[in-house]
């Protein structure tokens, strides 16, 4: 019985020509070694560590300038700052707190583009990995049978 689906299955294996080459669907061992059909995605980490880093300075960069600018207000700017602050002292400080509100807002946005950006390029990454990370195919040539396994690391 063995002997039997041995032959059966080198008699399948002759009777069908293999691909051809330049096939881009082609099964196992057909193109060069250490060649691949796409190029690695940009894993991501340089932009998400960016966003990471940027966004709570901004969220922190927002809410002093909200503070500043609360505290410069016409009824807490002289017992916060003393009666010898004057109004256009007060009126500076406000404005001050509105330029670190913005400063702030601006760099709270482009820490959270960053971070999407990054995490986007990382998931791509990551499918890429999970579709050529290890490849198990079968070799059928004229010279060759059997199984080819693959992976990356």
């Amino acid at each position: 019985m063995t002997s039997g689906i041995v032959a059966l299955a080198t008699a399948l294996a002759l009777a069908a020509p293999p691909p051809p080459p330049s096939d881009p669907e082609a099964i196992g061992g057909y193109y060069a070694f250490g060649e691949n059909r796409e190029r690695e995605p940009v894993d991501g980490h340089e932009k998400v560590v960016t966003g990471t880093v940027i966004l709570p300075l901004g969220l922190l960069r927002t809410g002093l300038g909200v503070a500043m600018f609360a505290m410069a207000s016409p009824q807490y700017c002289n017992r916060i700052y003393g009666a010898n602050a004057t109004d256009q002292t007060c009126r500076g400080l406000q404005i001050y707190g509105l330029v670190g509100v913005g400063m702030g807002g601006l760099m709270a946005v482009t820490g959270a583009v960053f971070l999407a950006w990054g995490m986007s390029q990382r998931a791509r990454h990551h499918r890429w990995l999970r579709d050529h990370g290890m490849a198990l195919a079968p070799m059928m040539s004229r010279e060759v049978r059997g199984l080819s396994f693959g992976f990356r690391f």
